[in-house]
């Protein structure tokens, strides 16, 4: 009797939870590349190897969303297999309200990158530190315009102000702004970041300004950040990164040419490097199928640490679903 009697409770509380929950999406996504690579480079004077078979990206990605009155939640893992150790990953998983236009995001994971400009210390653009925190973001539709504003927090020990230390701790507050305003063919968008954990590769602030022009079929990208590190005797640095591509007609594929550049306080997170940073890319990808692309790339790097400039091919065959 008693357990016929929770067996049924259990069942009134599994209605009760999913009665008002509409299963919005289930999607499954993935990515496997296969590649070869080659380069001239010589690191410390040393020859990488070259030709080589290389590891691709081999990701799958499975979401899952729902939604419950003015709620909304996604669970997003991402199987990761490469040349490191395999593992589970967290892309995006968040918990999100919807309040008159306007909705706030809970994520176990928030970071807030500025754009794509590079920094080959942090391998990385400016960021805050990854983190459990929230995303509020406000639509201004009369001006087609959004705002973004997103907070988090790190533990750190007070005698540091970083991960590292002995002693009590305390939390320490990251944050990050963005506005983008779009009209056709025009989006630009500007963003700041600011971290207080002291041993943070990017601790200071930064910002920086996005102006991306659709002009089908040719796109333009141009991006511009500078960081301000706090750390004593870091210099203020920046950067810029551009993008042209252009889709052939009659599905023939599509060129790119990128150009990413640092100087060498930004390229070094405040410290500098030995000279700047600089890689100019050149590719095209060719659509195989449906599903299989195959893509050449050829960059000219400058990574900043002291070594000559090197030239770089890749060419990667890409399956997707």
């Amino acid at each position: 009797m008693k357990k016929a009697l929770v067996i049924g409770v259990g069942l009134l509380v599994f209605v009760f939870m999913f009665s008002s929950i509409a299963l919005a999406e289930i999607t499954t996504s993935g990515t496997v590349q296969w590649k070869i690579f080659g380069s001239d480079e010589k690191a410390g004077g040393f020859d990488a190897a070259s030709p080589l078979f290389k590891y691709g990206d081999v990701r799958m990605h499975y979401d899952v969303k729902l939604t419950s009155g003015a709620w909304e939640a996604l669970f997003a893992p991402r199987i990761r297999l490469d040349d490191a150790t395999p593992f589970v990953d967290d892309d995006g998983s968040y918990l999100m309200v919807y309040l008159d236009g306007t909705n706030i995001m809970l994520k176990p994971r928030l970071d807030y990158g500025v754009f794509d400009v590079y920094s080959v210390t942090h391998d990385d653009p400016a960021n805050i530190p990854s983190r459990p925190g929230v995303k509020l973001a406000v639509p201004f539709k009369p001006l087609d315009m959004d705002l973004a504003v997103v907070v988090n927090s790190s533990p750190v020990y007070k005698d540091t102000g970083g991960a590292t230390g002995v002693g009590n701790m305390e939390a320490k507050w990251n944050y990050g702004a963005g506005l983008t305003f779009t009209t056709h063919p025009l989006t630009a968008s500007v963003q700041i970041i600011s971290s207080d954990v002291t041993d943070y590769n990017w601790y200071g602030s930064a910002y920086g300004a996005k102006l991306a022009v659709d002009l089908a079929p040719m796109s333009i990208e141009a991006q511009f950040a500078s960081f301000r590190p706090e750390g004593a005797g870091k210099k203020d640095g920046s950067g810029l990164f551009a993008k042209v591509g252009y889709a052939l007609p009659d599905n023939l594929g599509d060129l790119a040419v990128e150009m990413k550049a640092s100087d060498k306080e930004f390229n070094g997170c405040g410290t500098a490097t030995t000279s700047d940073y600089s890689k100019l890319k050149g590719s095209y990808t060719y659509p195989l199928t449906e599903a299989v692309n195959v893509t050449l790339a050829l960059s000219s790097i400058d990574k900043g640490l002291g070594d000559s400039d090197f030239i770089e091919y890749e060419v990667c065959f890409a399956a997707s679903i």
